[in-house]
């Protein structure tokens, strides 16, 4: 695609709001019955990253994180963080997985009755737009042409691909957004890039491409993802790769 470009090294964005996370911890904490508060740190924390997870967690007040390998207790433990880790596939530790599934990172475990009410998503994954092009009827679309445009439009490419963690299942089914507009997946997923079909919207280089969010300003959620792939929230988390850099924020729900 022409237009011009822009550089996609750091691009790539995991934001992490850690006031979401504790307001999730809030909500866990008031279900908790009197029990321990146990949250499920495994998988990196979902990919939010286990050490800054562990020492909000931490603060909050969770008692224990649950996770599989017994060396990220040892990872937690380094990072001078205190509270308790119990892998429930080690020897040293005995727990069954949290009953808190991934409510703590906003979303509700696949196979139960869903998320408490108010839960915040905690991950939003982007990237700049970094090529625009107007094209006209019938132009194919990424590998295979698998999509055709029926109009003129104009394409957008966000540097993010199956190699970051977006399913290639979803390829025809779904949806991103820029600048509060949710525009289709278009073509097949590629391996570092996705096209978006963004009609006469206003889409101009460096314009976050979000990925999933929160969902409050017209984002897909990772829930949302999760069903045009057959996957579940967890796993569409878990997946985003280690070239997405992380960043740790402090916005809330707003």
């Amino acid at each position: 695609m022409n237009g011009g470009d822009v550089s996609s090294s750091a691009a790539r964005e995991a934001v992490i709001d850690l006031a979401a996370f504790r307001h999730n911890i809030g909500i866990l904490a008031s279900l908790a019955m009197g029990g321990p508060l146990v949250i499920d740190a495994t998988a990196d924390a979902y990919g939010h990253g286990l050490v800054p997870i562990a020492r909000a967690a931490a603060e909050a007040g969770v008692d224990i994180l649950s996770v599989r390998d017994p060396r990220d207790a040892i990872r937690v433990a380094e990072a001078g963080i205190r509270i308790d880790v119990h892998s429930w596939h080690g020897e040293r530790f005995s727990l069954p997985p949290a009953g808190s599934g991934i409510a703590a990172f906003g979303y509700g475990m696949h196979l139960t009755d869903g998320a408490p009410d108010g839960l915040v998503p905690v991950m939003t994954l982007s990237a700049p737009v970094s090529s625009v092009k107007t094209v006209g009827a019938g132009h194919g679309v990424s590998y295979g042409f698998i999509y055709r445009t029926t109009d003129e439009t104009t394409l957008a490419l966000i540097p993010l691909g199956y190699a970051d963690g977006i399913p290639r299942s979803a390829t025809g089914h779904a949806a991103m957004a820029v600048n509060g507009v949710a525009h289709p997946v278009v073509g097949t997923i590629a391996m570092d890039q996705i096209v978006l079909d963004t009609g006469d919207s206003r889409v101009a280089l460096g314009d976050r491409g979000v990925v999933f969010g929160p969902g409050l300003h017209g984002e897909p959620t990772a829930e949302e993802w999760a069903r045009v792939s057959g996957s579940t929230p967890g796993e569409i988390l878990a997946r985003v790769g280690r070239r997405v850099q992380r960043r740790y924020t402090e916005m809330g729900s707003a």
